[in-house]
């Protein structure tokens, strides 16, 4: 059975983090796909329902030498801090490498840069259909995922190498979110009787965009469905308060068979704060850091995967100060606020002094 991008009556784009059509456009080959080729069955967008949910519908001459001597000239510090974190580094990939889009894709879910930034925390904005990212309500729109098809594939860059780190929870270093997701069998309630949407897709890495190892045991659009928010229902139509955190693993000794018949919220709890995705330990081909990735599907493939983000795993700082899911302005006049001052909750890299490191972590974050 053939799944595309499920036809989830949602768009839009939001939320807590900044988004990945803020990022410059990537030039890409969307060449079409040779002509005669088989593609994949597929159902558009707005072809069906999601299973989870009923159908709805110039300058001066030069001075004389006498004159005063010239003030030596500096860039204020608080331009120069800005400037330093637009370039500081984040967990999500960064670059679009290459793109090569296959047969049987979704029409339209062909822009990869929607695969850059972090993962998708709300869907359907400004729209009667607004929801969070939830299990049961994943990413499913053309500005949110991409849809590789049958012999597509695409390759992300990392600024700064994604480290093999044992000291993350269970040794995770990589996570691949795509858009599968839980069926519900109470909806709206949020009861999980299944997988829908896990359509696969080769993952492989990479220290210099040339040797490329394959992930085992590993599919990128596959367990777990991406949960964006701790507090929020599994269809709510506001973000919630307290964000799960994408650079967190989930427990990859959790199957599914361990969570069929879960309530959302103790869906919730297991997750423990993660926001799922799929995991990947890079012991596992015996890398210490990699700076590329790419997913693929194979050319006789009957399922086309799609993917939202690929994220850095290990500790990292939201900038979240007030608790409302984004990191804005009163965030930074918090940070401002508590300046010079020992510890609390503004000294968000724990060095005991809220101090410049603290208004990079924000400003990084910004949404």
């Amino acid at each position: 059975m053939c799944h595309c991008p499920e036809a989830n009556p949602r768009d839009g784009k939001a939320g807590q983090y900044p988004e990945p059509e803020d990022l410059p456009t990537v030039a890409r080959p969307l060449d079409p796909a040779p002509a005669g080729s088989a593609a994949l069955a597929h159902h558009a967008p707005g072809d069906r329902d999601l299973p989870n949910q009923p159908a709805r519908g110039a300058g001066s001459g030069a001075a004389p030498r006498d004159l005063e001597r010239p003030r030596e000239c500096a860039m204020p510090a608080p331009l120069l801090i800005v400037l330093t974190a637009l370039l500081a580094p984040d967990p999500w990939a960064d670059a679009v490498v290459s793109f090569q889009p296959g047969t049987g894709g979704a029409p339209g879910y062909d822009d990869p840069t929607t695969a850059l930034g972090p993962p998708e925390s709300m869907t359907g904005e400004d729209t009667d259909t607004t929801s969070v990212v939830s299990p049961f309500s994943p990413a499913w729109r053309p500005d949110e995922i991409i849809s590789l098809g049958a012999g597509g594939s695409i390759v992300l860059a990392f600024d700064q190498p994604v480290e093999n780190d044992p000291t993350n929870p269970w040794g995770i270093d990589l996570i691949v979110y795509g858009n599968a997701g839980f069926i519900d069998t109470t909806w709206p309630d949020g009861t999980c009787g299944g997988l829908f949407g896990s359509d696969g897709g080769e993952i492989a890495v990479s220290g210099d965009g040339a040797s490329w190892h394959v992930i085992p045991d590993a599919l990128a659009d596959d367990l777990w469905p991406t949960l964006a928010w701790q507090d929020a229902g599994p269809y709510d139509e506001v973000p919630g308060a307290v964000a799960t955190d994408p650079t967190r693993a989930i427990d990859p000794s959790l199957s599914l068979a361990d969570v069929e018949g879960d309530s959302y919220e103790d869906l919730v709890d297991r997750y423990a704060g993660a926001a799922g995705g799929v995991g990947i330990d890079l012991a596992s081909v015996g890398l210490e850091a990699v700076t590329h990735v790419r997913v693929s599907v194979a050319v006789d493939a009957w399922l086309s995967a799609e993917l939202d983000a690929v994220v850095d795993a290990g500790p990292w700082t939201s900038g979240d100060l007030t608790g409302d899911g984004l990191v804005g302005v009163d965030d930074l006049l918090i940070v401002i606020a508590d300046w010079g001052q020992a510890g609390g909750a503004a000294d968000l890299d724990g060095d005991g002094e809220v101090g410049v490191n603290d208004l990079l972590i924000v400003l990084e974050a910004w949404t």
